[in-house]
């Protein structure tokens, strides 16, 4: 029963920020501050609604950083995972039943930036940098939030307002380059909703972007911190240790 609460809680927390999140950024016309802020409100929101619960996650890379810390078990990142694609795909069907289209519902897309200047067209730098630059923004994402709730450091109670902030900043710099998804559970959602109308190139080309890119930006995060913060936390406790059998 208590894994069952979990999975509603995860699966209603990605619905509110599928709905909610990518509702802002179609009704404001992709304004970059109000779509970042969006997204990043809307962890706020569900952290202390539902993190007592959930520990609200919302996100498979996410629960992926966690399995791999395990802060939760491989049977829960299942469970998680299932009920997060679930909820961002009855989220984005909701603002699709709202907007009466399926064409334009939040989704990603790689940027005109990332095109070769020459031809204007896609080539091979367009997907990599679109792969590595989801990487990179996922990475600090989940670093951010592996830190703020790193119970070593006592700092639980900031971890919604810290998590928030975070995804907004991925979200002011990532907007321009792939509409950020960082997140594979609200990118493969919008794609499958996008492909209903006939978006062939966004959601069948990039969508393998939006969702392998995040889960491995999650995974570095993990690695990250273990080798830089946790192996000097041990060094620290380690070196109080000896200093106290010094004196003793």
């Amino acid at each position: 029963m208590n894994l069952l609460k979990k999975a509603f809680a995860e699966a209603f927390g990605t619905c509110v920020l599928t709905l909610v999140a990518c509702g802002v950024a179609v009704f404001s016309n992709g304004n970059l501050v109000a779509t970042s802020l969006g997204f990043g409100l809307v962890i706020v929101a569900m952290a202390y609604s539902i993190g007592n619960i959930s520990g609200c996650h919302i996100n498979p890379a996410v629960s992926l950083a966690m399995a791999i810390r395990k802060e939760i078990t491989w049977k829960e990142f299942g469970v998680y995972c299932a009920s997060q694609f679930i909820g961002a795909f009855v989220g984005t069907m909701l603002l699709a039943a709202f907007t009466r289209q399926f064409d334009a519902l939040g989704g990603n897309e790689i940027s005109v930036v990332l095109y070769n200047h020459e031809t204007l067209e896609l080539d091979a730098w367009s997907y990599m940098g679109a792969f590595l630059i989801e990487v990179l923004l996922t990475c600090i994402f989940v670093f951010a939030i592996i830190g703020v709730t790193d119970k070593k450091f006592g700092n639980g109670k900031l971890g919604g307002i810290v998590i928030g902030l975070a995804l907004t900043l991925v979200h002011l710099i990532g907007i321009g380059f792939t509409g950020t998804s960082v997140n594979p559970a609200r990118g493969f959602s919008a794609a499958i909703c996008q492909l209903f109308a006939g978006d062939n190139t966004t959601s069948a080309s990039q969508v393998w972007i939006w969702v392998l890119a995040p889960f491995a930006g999650g995974a570095l995060a993990t690695v990250v911190y273990s080798l830089f913060f946790e192996k000097k936390a041990c060094d620290d406790q380690a070196e109080t240790l000896e200093t106290v059998e010094t004196k003793e």
